[in-house]
C-alpha cells in the first residue's frame, strides 16, 4: 500500500507539474501570438486648413530592416494600413506632394483609428534643372502620346453618354481668429467651437459651416448636335439665408461641376485656365516624371508633376497619373498657382479620378472634388471655403437617346425636395460620415440664431439692392441719395412687395424730393406673374420724374445696373438735355421658346424740356416747344446657351449662362402713333448683338454691336443720341437716324502685366477699348435738327466717330481706370465755338475675380 501510495503521489505531482507546464506554455504561446499579431490601422487624411480630403497620400511605418510598409489613401482620403510586428519605431508617417510630412504615434489597440491633417509646404517642382541641349525630358514623350491619343480617350468623341450623378456642396466660414470671436454672431456660436474643432481634427483649423446640399440627378449628353440635359431627382438643402430650396436645386446640379481636362482650357470662376493636357502643353508648363512605375491597385502608371512656367498665369500646379497602355489621364490632383492673377480666390483645387466604361476606349470622370477658398482683401478678416464633391455611376455610352429627352436643359422631379432620409441612405454615392452629420446639425443651429438672420438679410441687401422687412423690400439703396446741379440734393425712398406678400402680385414705387427745385418725383407700378414656366408677366406703371436726352434711350442693357443708373442722376444734368416727363406704360412679356423672350409694351410719355428747344414740323406746319408721344414697342430676344431658373420665392425672371460665351440677339421695333394721343407718326428699327467671348490666354472680350434705322422726320430728342457709349463725345454732339456702332473691350487679364515684375506683384490687369460709330442724318432730320438745335450740323458727315483707349483694372482689386483718346472729329466745334477735349479719363468701380 505504501508503494502504491508513493506511485500515486509521484504520478499526481508529475501530472500537476505537467499541467502547469502545459498551461504555462499555452500562456506563453498566447502572449507570443498576441505580440506577433498585426494591427489594422484606418483613418482619413485631410487638409489642415480646408478640411478637404487628400487622395493618393502615402501612409507608412518604418521597419527594422530599413524598409517601409505603406498604403495609399483613396479618393475620399480614407486609408487602411496593415501594421506588421517588426516596427523600427512606434510612429506612423504621412507624405504627399506639396504637403509637409507628418508623424504621429501609433495608437494602442488591435484596430486603431488615426486621422491626419496635413499642412501645405509648397514643394512642387521648386527648381527646374537646365541640362544640355541633347537632354530629352522623359515626361515629354509621355505628354506627346497623351495629346496624340486624345481622340480615343476624350469623352467628347463619344456619340453620347449618360450617368446618374451625386453631388455634395458645403460652404463654411474660415479664419475664425481671436478678433473674429468677438463678433456678435460668432459669440453666439462659441459654445459650438469644441464641436467644430472635433470635426476639423487635432491639427485642423475649425470652420463654421453655413451651407450644405446634396443632389442626385440623371445626366445625358449627345455630341452631334451637341445637346445636354439634367433631370434633378432629389435635393437636400440646409443653409443660412436660403429662401428657395428649389432654386438652389437647379444651381447645385452636376451640370456646373463638369470638368474635362482634355480641353485646352477649363472654364472656372468665369475665367479660362490653361489645362496641363492642352495641345500647347510645352508652351505653358514644366513637367517632371517622378515615377514611371507608380502602382495603384496593382497596376502601374506614369506619375508626372507639373507647374506653370509663369506663376501668374491662370494655370495649375499638380500631379497626374497616366495609363501606360493607352496614355489616358487616369487621375489628377491640381491646384491653381498661388500667384495666379485672381481676386478673392486664395485657392482653387480640383481632384479627379477617371473610369473607362465597358465598350469604349474613352474615359469619363467617376469622382471629382473641387475646393475653393474665397478670401477677402485683408488676411485678418474671415473668408469662405466652398467644397464640391461629384460622383458618377451607372455610366452608359453610345446609346441612342430620343430628341424629346433634350427638350429642356434641366428638369426638376416633382419630388425633388421631398424629405426622405431612407432615400438618401439608399441612393447617395457614399454614406455620410459622423463629421458630415455634425455639419448638418450645426447649420440648423446657426441659421436659427436671430442675429445670424439679421446678418443674412444685410448680405442679401448688398447683393440684391433691397432690404427685406416682412412683406416689403426697401430699395434699391444706391438711389437713396444723389446730387446734381438741377435738383440739388435728392433724397429717395423706394420699395417693392416680395413673395411673403404674394408670389404673383407685385406692387412697387418710389418717392423722391429735390431740395433745390423743391419738387417731388414719384413712380408707382403693379406687376403680375401669370406663369413661371413658361414665364408670362404683365404690368402697368406711371412715373413723374426728370429725364435726360443724353441717356433717354438706354440702348440694350441686358441687366439693370442699379449703381450705374443711380450714378447718372448725379453731376451736371443741365448739360445732358434735361426734361420733365410723365410716363404711362403697360407691358406683357413671355418666353416664346426655351431661349426666346418676347415683349410688347404700350407707352405714352410727355417731353417738357428744361432747356431751349423748338421743333418745326414742316408737313403739319406746327412749332413744338414740348411734345407727347405714344408708342407700341415689340422686342424679341434670343439668348442661346442660357436657361431660365424656376423660383417660387423670387419674383424675378432669373437667367443664367452656361459659360460658353454665346452671343445674345435683341431685335426691337417701335411704332409711334398720333391716333393714340401722340404728336408724331414714326417707326424705329434696331438690332443688337452682345457677347462676352472667352479667348483663352488673351482673356475675355466684350462687345456690343448695334444697328438702327429711323425712316421718319422727328425732333432730335427722339432720334439716336450716342453719348451713352462714347466717353469722349459731348452730350448731344452727334445724332443719327441710321447708324451702326461697335463698343468693344478686351480684358487681357495678366497677359502683359504678368511679365512685368512690379505690375505682376500688384496683380493689376490691362484692358483695351475701341468704340466706333458710323451714322448719318437724312436731309429731313438734318434740317429739322438745325432748326431745333442751332446752326451747327450734328451729322457725322460720312466720317466715322472713333475713340480708342487703354486702361488698368484690378487696382486694389476693385478699381478700373481707362485713358480714352478721340481719334476723329477732333476739331468739331460746339455752340460756343470751342473745340472738344480729345482725351478723357474714366474711373469705374467693379468686382471681378
Amino acid at each position: 500500500m505504501k508503494a502504491t501510495r508513493a506511485i500515486l503521489y509521484r504520478f499526481t505531482n508529475i501530472y500537476i507539474g505537467s499541467a502547469c507546464l502545459v498551461l504555462l506554455l499555452m500562456l506563453c504561446m498566447e502572449t507570443t501570438s498576441k505580440a506577433q499579431e498585426v494591427k489594422t490601422l484606418t483613418g482619413k487624411v485631410t487638409d489642415a486648413q480646408t478640411g478637404e480630403a487628400i487622395p493618393y497620400a502615402t501612409i507608412y511605418v518604418k521597419l527594422k530592416d530599413g524598409k517601409k510598409k505603406a498604403a495609399a489613401s483613396d479618393f475620399d482620403g480614407l486609408y487602411r494600413l496593415i501594421i506588421p510586428q517588426n516596427l523600427a519605431t512606434d510612429s506612423v508617417y504621412t507624405a504627399y506632394v506639396s504637403y509637409s510630412t507628418t508623424r504621429k504615434l501609433l495608437p494602442q489597440g488591435n484596430h486603431p483609428v488615426l486621422d491626419f491633417q496635413l499642412s501645405e509646404s509648397g514643394r512642387l517642382l521648386n527648381t527646374v534643372t537646365i541640362t544640355p541641349k541633347s537632354y530629352v525630358n522623359p515626361a515629354w514623350e509621355i505628354m506627346e502620346n497623351l495629346v496624340k491619343n486624345k481622340p480615343q480617350n476624350d469623352q467628347r468623341y463619344l456619340k453620347s453618354y449618360g450617368y446618374q450623378s451625386y453631388n455634395r456642396i458645403e460652404i463654411s466660414v474660415v479664419n475664425i481668429g481671436e478678433k473674429m470671436k468677438k463678433n456678435k454672431v460668432i459669440r453666439q456660436v462659441l459654445p459650438l467651437m469644441d464641436d467644430l474643432q472635433k470635426i476639423a481634427g487635432e491639427e485642423g483649423s475649425p470652420s463654421l459651416p453655413i451651407f450644405m446640399s446634396e443632389t442626385i440627378s440623371d445626366y445625358h449628353y449627345m455630341t452631334s448636335p451637341e445637346q445636354k440635359t439634367e433631370h434633378v431627382l432629389r435635393t437636400k438643402v440646409s443653409g443660412v439665408g436660403i429662401e428657395d430650396e428649389t432654386l438652389i436645386s437647379q444651381l447645385a446640379g452636376s451640370t456646373f461641376l463638369q470638368y474635362n481636362f482634355y480641353s485646352n482650357f477649363l472654364k472656372l470662376a468665369n475665367k479660362e485656365f490653361i489645362s496641363p493636357t492642352s495641345n500647347s502643353w510645352k508652351t505653358y508648363y514644366n513637367y517632371e516624371l517622378t515615377d514611371a512605375h507608380d502602382k495603384i491597385e496593382g497596376k502601374e502608371y506614369y506619375k508626372i508633376e507639373f507647374k506653370p512656367k509663369r506663376s501668374h498665369d491662370l494655370a495649375f500646379d499638380g500631379v497626374m497619373w497616366i495609363t501606360k497602355d493607352s496614355y489616358a489621364l487616369y487621375r489628377i490632383d491640381c491646384t491653381v498657382s498661388k500667384d495666379a492673377n485672381l481676386n478673392f480666390l486664395n485657392k482653387i483645387r480640383i481632384q479627379q479620378a477617371m473610369v473607362q466604361p465597358s465598350g469604349t476606349m474613352a474615359w469619363i470622370p467617376k469622382q471629382t472634388r473641387i475646393v475653393i477658398n474665397v478670401g477677402t482683401t485683408s488676411k485678418k478678416l474671415s473668408g469662405f471655403i466652398a467644397k464640391f464633391y461629384l460622383s458618377n455611376k451607372d455610366i452608359e455610352v453610345n446609346k441612342e437617346y430620343p430628341a424629346s429627352l433634350f427638350k429642356e436643359p434641366m428638369v426638376m422631379d416633382k419630388d425633388v425636395n421631398k424629405i426622405d432620409e431612407k432615400y438618401w441612405v439608399k441612393n447617395r454615392a457614399d454614406s455620410l460620415t459622423a463629421a458630415d452629420k455634425a455639419v448638418y446639425k450645426m447649420i440648423d443651429t446657426v441659421k436659427n440664431l436671430p442675429l445670424v438672420k439679421t446678418y443674412a438679410d444685410i448680405a442679401g441687401m448688398l447683393i440684391n439692392g433691397y432690404y427685406k422687412v416682412g412683406k416689403i423690400s426697401f430699395g434699391p439703396y444706391p438711389y437713396t441719395y444723389s446730387y446734381n446741379d438741377l435738383e440739388g440734393s435728392v433724397l429717395r425712398i423706394g420699395a417693392t412687395t416680395n413673395t411673403r406678400f404674394s408670389e404673383k402680385l407685385i406692387f412697387s414705387g418710389f418717392l423722391s424730393y429735390g431740395f433745390r427745385d423743391e419738387r417731388f418725383k414719384y413712380n408707382g407700378a403693379v406687376d403680375y406673374i401669370f406663369s413661371r414656366k413658361p414665364w408670362v408677366q404683365a404690368g402697368i406703371s406711371y412715373q413723374h420724374d426728370i429725364g435726360q436726352t443724353g441717356y433717354q434711350f438706354e440702348n440694350f442693357v441686358l441687366v439693370q445696373n442699379n449703381v450705374f443708373s443711380a450714378s447718372i442722376r448725379n453731376g451736371k444734368v443741365s448739360k445732358r438735355g434735361p426734361f420733365t416727363q410723365n410716363i404711362w406704360n403697360t407691358y406683357v412679356q413671355t418666353d416664346l421658346f426655351a431661349n426666346v423672350r418676347g415683349k410688347l409694351s404700350l407707352t405714352h410719355r410727355t417731353f417738357d424740356p428744361l432747356f431751349n428747344f423748338m421743333y418745326r414740323d414742316i408737313q403739319d406746319k406746327i412749332t413744338y416747344n414740348n411734345y407727347e408721344v405714344s408708342e407700341a414697342v415689340g422686342e424679341l430676344q434670343w439668348t442661346p446657351g442660357r436657361r431660365l431658373l424656376e423660383s417660387s420665392k423670387i419674383n424675378k425672371r432669373i437667367m443664367i449662362g452656361n459659360g460658353n460665351g454665346s452671343p445674345i440677339f435683341t431685335f426691337r421695333y417701335t411704332h409711334g402713333m398720333k391716333a393714340a394721343g401722340g404728336d408724331f407718326n414714326y417707326n424705329k428699327f434696331a438690332l443688337n448683338i452682345y457677347q462676352r467671348p472667352l479667348l483663352g490666354i488673351f482673356g475675355r472680350g466684350e462687345y456690343s454691336l448695334t444697328a438702327g434705322y429711323i425712316p421718319d422726320a422727328l425732333p432730335y430728342p427722339l432720334l439716336e443720341n450716342h453719348r451713352f457709349n462714347f466717353n469722349t463725345m459731348r452730350f448731344l454732339e452727334f445724332t443719327s437716324d441710321r447708324y451702326v456702332s461697335l463698343n468693344y473691350t478686351q480684358h487681357m487679364d495678366g497677359l502683359i502685366t504678368n511679365s512685368i515684375p512690379l505690375l505682376k506683384k500688384l496683380n493689376v490687369r490691362t484692358v483695351a477699348v475701341l468704340n466706333v460709330l458710323e451714322g448719318s442724318l437724312s436731309d429731313q432730320n438734318n434740317e429739322a435738327f438745325i432748326r431745333g438745335r442751332g446752326k451747327l450740323n450734328r451729322s457725322l458727315e460720312g466720317v466715322p466717330y472713333v475713340e480708342a483707349g487703354y486702361g488698368v483694372e484690378n487696382i486694389f482689386k476693385i478699381l478700373r481706370v481707362d485713358f480714352l483718346h478721340r481719334l476723329t472729329h477732333k476739331q468739331h466745334l460746339n455752340d460756343a465755338g470751342l473745340e472738344p477735349s480729345n482725351f478723357a479719363i474714366r474711373t469705374t468701380l467693379q468686382f471681378r475675380l
